[in-house]
Order: C-alpha cells, then sequence, then structure tokens
C-alpha cells in the first residue's frame, strides 16, 4: 500500500487558474452574447 494526500489548497489554485479565461472571456464578451440571443429571439 501507498500513503496519498490530497493537498486540497493546491487543488483548489489550480481549479481557479483553470476557470479564470473562461470567466474572462465571457465576461468580455457577455454583451455581445445578451444581443445576439435578443436579436435571434423566438418569433411566435
Amino acid at each position: 500500500m501507498t500513503n496519498q494526500a490530497v493537498n486540497h489548497h493546491l487543488l483548489f489554485v489550480a481549479t481557479a487558474i483553470s476557470i479564470l479565461p473562461l470567466l474572462f472571456v465571457f465576461l468580455f464578451l457577455r454583451r455581445r452574447l445578451v444581443q445576439g440571443i435578443a436579436q435571434t429571439g423566438i418569433k411566435g
């Protein structure tokens, strides 16, 4: 058997670093995304 430990703080930092670029892109393009959805809305 091997003794393994999980470094939760390192796991959290790695997760945050991997999510940050997607969050910045979403925040930057949020206005265009909402405008595109509003322009192609469902017409009933």
